[in-house]
């Protein structure tokens, strides 16, 4: 699993061995600010209308949720 760049400006790129089936942003409150599903191993996330700051992503695959604190710009 792979979560890169960290802080981000504009895309995240989240990669992983098996295929990516949702991902789901949120902020620190644990409100949902963002939400994709998908079907690849490897995925963006535009988050250039985000506020600066720190951001919890949740990447969940084939059997597998994990969950990762990213840096906003």
């Amino acid at each position: 699993f792979e979560a890169y760049p960290n802080p981000v400006i504009d895309i995240l790129n989240i990669s992983h061995k098996k295929n990516i089936t949702s991902l789901s942003v949120y902020n620190l409150l644990g409100q949902e600010v963002f939400s994709k599903t998908a079907t690849t191993n490897i995925s963006q996330i535009d988050l250039s209308n985000l506020a600066r700051g720190a951001y919890m992503v949740k990447v969940a695959t084939e059997g597998f949720v994990k969950t990762i604190r990213i840096v906003k710009q």
